[in-house]
């Protein structure tokens, strides 16, 4: 599951030191999300079925939704198992991988699929996300005019 993002530049040509800072507030996002259970867009996950339920309870007592072994959630902290990051001058790319043989349980659940209701795990939450962004993307800018004015000090 990969989510791109490319937003205004404000002139900027490279946001790679943006980007690394926006970093944190993408696995707060999923954290919150399992916390929470629900969608980053604040939608419900759907419940168990009852028979599937009943399985996990006797297997996996007390795991919640989506928290079979926990690998799920822990791909997307910092140095997660089956994590990608992609940080290019416009676009940064995010994304996890929670692979069993050749089923990719993150993506089956994110989408849903055959008898498996979608329960969205992975994402932004706009425009919550976007504002925090914007507030980096301005905070980067203040920084490079406070070193440019700074730099320009006494050069007459």
């Amino acid at each position: 599951i990969r989510q791109m993002l490319t937003v205004q530049t404000h002139g900027l040509r490279d946001l790679r030191p943006i980007w690394d800072k926006f970093i944190p507030n993408i696995r707060r996002r999923v954290n919150t999300t399992f916390s929470q259970r629900t969608s980053p867009f604040g939608e419900a996950w759907p419940p168990l079925s009852p028979k599937y339920a009943k399985w996990k309870a006797v297997h996996y007592p007390g795991r919640g939704i989506l928290e079979q072994t926990g690998a799920m959630r822990r791909s997307a902290r910092k140095g997660g198992a089956g994590q990608t990051i992609i940080m290019q001058p416009q676009t940064f790319t995010f994304g996890v991988s929670r692979m069993r043989g050749t089923f990719d349980v993150g993506a089956i659940h994110q989408r849903g699929g055959v008898n498996m209701p979608r329960r969205t795990w992975f994402g932004l939450r706009v425009p919550d996300d976007m504002v925090a962004l914007k507030f980096q993307i301005d905070g980067y800018l203040r920084r490079l005019a406070r070193l440019s004015f700074a730099g320009g000090r006494g050069s007459a």
